[in-house]
């Protein structure tokens, strides 16, 4: 793995850099690629399931609980059945926990005095599962990390891949961490579901969790937000542990000290663009400002390595890590590229008026047209460059 990309291990970064920058006051300057440190706990537990009673289960069992008969010979004569019928009972019955004692001694265990009290059999099936805690803080992830779509890598997975820096552990495992969690009334926020009893660790690795730093102003201090591959984007719950872990704040900032026109040189270079392109927007964060010739809606195998996409107006690439808008001072070309964008995102299918507003309004924040943009002049764009009608729904 050590020829992967982030994008192969996570996604691309522009995505988690567009996101950012769609916040209200967020201005992104410099996105991490980092390997969260996690403790991999594979546990046994047992589960309680429950089905129909079968008849003379049930008989045999109220015997016990409710008629007071401990004897095999007496719960036969009791019920009209022989003794060997109720000795089959007996033995499945103590097969699935509801029974100890001997024939001249029966008494029913604990589930099995509920299951005769709810009239349904409880029984125990033993599972195997594996939990994720951090290595700063020891403390358990939450469901939406175990979900299709988040990638954790094991241990030889994490030191072979180069694409996200490895975040050294900063605590062992806890042994009781496990229990803390079992008896927590929220532990099924954390993938540990209530009917899941008697855990019992089995053994405990390493792994970690790949994810995106983003340094960020908001124009009154610098944050950072965090990106995992959780449906949410943003992670919460990493940015909660990652902004209070000193070890993470010093490794990005380190990094952050270093001078960004340096890291941009040669990128620029490949695509024939002078230094004198980059604008400061304010004391933290530049633009890449070039004239509209640089901008193109040819596409990608027509278009040479020093034009971009139209659509790409407004949008952010990150060089070396370094974020940096795209931007053009020509008014005209931003407004050509609010409606291109906006075309592209209406004419996916299902897209209703208020959501294509809601998109225009957002992207005409971030492009700054000459006027904003509406519905209807997206229609007549749409009209104008051979897409027809719009089909949007109300």
């Amino acid at each position: 793995m050590s020829g992967t990309s982030t994008d192969t291990i996570l996604y691309a970064q522009t995505r988690a850099v567009e996101h950012a920058a769609g916040l209200p006051g967020i201005r992104p300057l410099r996105i991490h690629a980092l390997a969260l440190p996690l403790h991999a706990a594979e546990l046994s537990a047992t589960i309680e399931e429950h089905s129909p009673f079968d008849l003379l289960d049930r008989y045999v069992g109220l015997a016990i609980a409710e008629g007071g008969f401990t004897r095999l010979q007496d719960i036969a004569v009791f019920l009209g059945i022989s003794e060997h019928m109720v000795d089959r009972v007996l033995r499945f019955l103590g097969e699935i926990g509801h029974l100890h004692g001997t024939a001249d001694a029966l008494s029913l265990t604990e589930p099995g005095l509920r299951s005769i009290r709810d009239d349904r059999r409880y029984t125990e099936k033993e599972e195997r599962l594996r939990l994720y805690f951090d290595g700063v803080r020891c403390g358990p992830l939450r469901t939406a990390h175990y979900a299709h779509g988040v990638r954790i890598l094991n241990r030889d997975a994490g030191h072979a891949q180069r694409a996200f820096r490895l975040l050294p552990e900063a605590c062992g495992f806890r042994p009781g961490v496990v229990g803390e969690l079992a008896r927590r009334s929220d532990r099924g926020e954390y993938d540990l579901p209530d009917e899941l009893l008697k855990l019992q660790v089995l053994e405990v690795g390493r792994a970690f969790l790949p994810c995106y730093a983003i340094r960020a102003h908001d124009g009154q201090r610098l944050r950072t937000l965090v990106y995992s591959g959780i449906a949410e984007l943003r992670d919460h719950h990493l940015e909660e542990i990652l902004n209070a872990w000193p070890t993470a704040t010093h490794v990005m900032e380190s990094a952050d000290s270093e001078q960004p026109r340096d890291h941009f040189a040669e990128w620029m270079r490949e695509r024939g663009i002078a230094p004198r392109a980059l604008a400061w927007v304010d004391h933290y964060s530049f633009r890449l400002v070039l004239p509209p010739s640089r901008y193109s809606d040819r596409a990608v195998g027509i278009r040479d390595k020093s034009t971009f996409s139209l659509a790409m107006l407004g949008s952010y690439v990150a060089p070396r890590s370094h974020v940096l808008q795209l931007w053009c001072d020509d008014a005209p070309t931003r407004t050509k590229a609010v409606l291109t964008r906006a075309l592209a995102y209406a004419t996916a299918p299902r897209r209703t008026v208020p959501e294509v507003t809601a998109f225009l309004e957002r992207v005409c924040r971030q492009l700054e047209p000459d006027s904003d943009v509406t519905v209807d002049d997206l229609r007549r764009h749409a009209r104008e460059a051979g897409y027809g009608t719009l089909d949007l729904g109300e």
